[in-house]
């Protein structure tokens, strides 16, 4: 289902991640996902050295070779049918998908998977066939002033290790997450729920948020 969202990551007193998604973006969809990533701390320690190793902002030229490889990718794939018609953003899940909208929570693992990959090839990006392991980001904070379409937003905060759910609208005050994003007076989403990630076992019932954050969505 179409459901709208943003999955953010602060780390070190700053924004690492923004990922503006465009399925499922439901607690009992992404939410849970999340979730279930960040119950592990395993995963917790790949995500931070592939944020701190492995990720990378394309500049506006990166991007506009980036589209054109994707555009030739969606020409060639029609045209050899290996796919039967291009929705907006087929290329870009085949090539970057870490650029996709429809990655979702995905995003976590992928970033996880190129520290492991980067781990076993000791660094050298050009090892496992010249694959590449770093990741490209991009930055769509802006996308919590957007009051109709922004349904849910997910913050994963791994200085404090909390994990928080925004949704609705709200207006702005000197403490919210997302105060200094957008201009003075942009809406941004409201709490629903927070809590320590590192804190809160599963409830034993795989792919459910914990019975008593559930109450509260």
């Amino acid at each position: 289902m179409g459901t709208r969202h943003i999955i953010c990551i602060f780390w070190k007193g700053k924004w690492q991640i923004a990922q503006y998604g465009q399925w499922n973006g439901y607690p009992e969809g992404q939410g849970v996902k999340i979730f279930h990533f960040l119950s592990t701390q395993r995963n917790i320690d790949h995500l931070k050295d592939g944020l701190e190793k492995r990720m990378y902002y394309p500049t506006v030229g990166q991007l506009r070779l980036m589209e054109a490889e994707v555009d030739a990718w969606e020409r060639d794939a029609i045209h050899n049918r290996r796919i039967m018609f291009v929705n907006e953003r087929s290329g870009w899940t085949a090539l970057y998908s870490t650029l996709a909208r429809d990655t979702g929570s995905q995003i976590l693992r992928l970033i996880a998977q190129a520290s492991i990959r980067s781990d076993m090839n000791n660094g050298d990006n050009s090892a496992a066939g010249g694959k590449e392991t770093r990741v490209p980001i991009q930055l769509q904070l802006d996308f919590v002033n957007d009051g109709i379409f922004c349904e849910w937003a997910y913050v994963i905060d791994l200085d404090d290790e909390v994990f928080e759910v925004f949704t609705g609208v709200v207006d702005k005050d000197d403490h919210h997450r997302f105060k200094d994003v957008g201009d003075e007076h942009d809406s941004v989403p409201g709490l629903v729920f927070s809590l320590q990630v590192l804190r809160a076992p599963l409830d034993g019932r795989p792919g459910r948020i914990p019975a008593k954050c559930q109450g509260r969505i």
